[in-house]
């Protein structure tokens, strides 16, 4: 895995430009660093989780059947 943002930073701090990670991944195949294969399979831009995570479906239900007293004790022991 390439990381892009890391390169990046440190073009920034170099020249004080910040490029965007599609531009830092071109200039690296232009300059012969990485092939464009390399740029294609291994210097993949962070888009979010969506992609892995497309099947989980987000709710807010609550489970109706919630005991909010299962394992607490019926009383207090002093000393144990």
């Amino acid at each position: 895995m390439i990381n892009l943002v890391y390169i990046r930073a440190a073009i920034e701090a170099k020249t004080g430009k910040r490029l965007s990670l599609e531009r830092v991944r071109e200039l690296l195949v232009e300059e012969g660093i990485i092939t464009k294969r390399q740029a294609e399979t291994e210097a993949v831009i962070f888009r979010g989780y969506g992609d892995l995570y497309w099947t989980d479906i987000p709710t807010t239900d609550v489970e109706e059947n919630v005991d909010d007293q299962e394992g607490l004790p019926d009383h207090y022991v002093p000393g144990s």
